[in-house]
């Protein structure tokens, strides 16, 4: 009739053999590198945006400022390599306690050869009751992807864009 004790050997080899695994976990490893480059540019890309828009920000309050008298001066900005700093007056003192810092991130800078074309100077100052202001423009690119830049363009009437 039925034999319970018979062992049948098609149970015994069912299961995976440690290539199989070394071959699954390999394929798994290879997805996950690719998933994280692709995430890594994604994320360098959104740094770029956001430091970008943190300057725009930065420049459109020192024109606001300037244009409603706060503290009877005007406002300016000053731009290094890897940061912008709103300051009040004309003249930029990196010691000044109210001064308005944006660290960039690591990811992205102003190039030091041709990113700050303010016409010699590092520095856009807002007139006051006029609001016009140092024309030029920034550069702000991706230190892995110097390729992939944003223009920040500041026109004489203080009006400041984004290329």
């Amino acid at each position: 009739m039925f034999n319970f004790f018979k062992i049948n050997n098609r149970n015994l080899n069912s299961g995976f053999t440690i290539i199989e695994i070394f071959a699954v976990i390999a394929i798994m490893g290879i997805i996950s590198t690719i998933i994280l480059f692709n995430l890594s540019g994604f994320r360098n890309e959104q740094d770029l945006k956001n430091t970008t828009t943190d300057i725009v920000t930065l420049l459109n309050k020192a024109r606001q400022d300037t244009l409603s008298s706060i503290n009877s001066t005007n406002y300016s900005v000053h731009f290094e390599t890897n940061k912008a700093v709103l300051f009040s007056g004309v003249v930029y003192s990196a010691l000044d306690k109210n001064n308005e810092v944006v660290n960039f991130s690591s990811t992205v800078s102003i190039p030091i050869s041709g990113g700050i074309n303010l016409g010699g100077e590092n520095n856009v100052i807002f007139e006051r009751l006029t609001g016009e202001a140092t024309s030029g423009s920034v550069i702000i690119r991706l230190n892995s992807d110097v390729s992939k830049q944003k223009t920040i363009t500041i026109s004489n009437t203080g009006i400041v864009s984004l290329d």
